[in-house]
């Protein structure tokens, strides 16, 4: 899920969150990071942060803790299944011999490339 999504799940009311820039540097999210500010949700220290963009408000800084990251997991640019075909695509290219190991099926099934 994207910031906005997660932020709703968690019950965040992006009024109650600190303006951010609209499009931040990575050098100014880990700056942000490295402070740990409270969670967004919980207050306990957060380990990640991002932006969300509301209709009705500024962009606003999204800091989760562990806990409420993993109950908000980001969505993937692309299917797994993609990804895997281009990691083994790329190791094939330069020769290397990748073991992708994933929790697609359950952390199960060997992905030999």
């Amino acid at each position: 899920m994207n910031h906005e999504e997660a932020a709703l799940k968690l019950g965040v009311d992006p009024a109650s969150l600190a303006p951010a820039p609209l499009d931040p540097r990575f050098a100014e999210v880990w700056a942000r990071m490295q402070r740990e500010p409270p969670c967004s949700a919980c207050g306990q220290p957060s380990r990640t942060s991002g932006v969300i963009r509301d209709r009705v408000h500024s962009p606003r800084w999204l800091d989760r803790c562990r806990n409420c990251f993993l109950a908000t997991p980001p969505t993937l640019r692309r299917p797994l299944s993609r990804a895997i075909t281009d990691i083994r695509e790329a190791a094939a290219e330069v020769g290397l011999r990748a073991v992708l190991y994933t929790d697609e099926d359950g952390w199960q099934d060997e992905l030999r490339g």
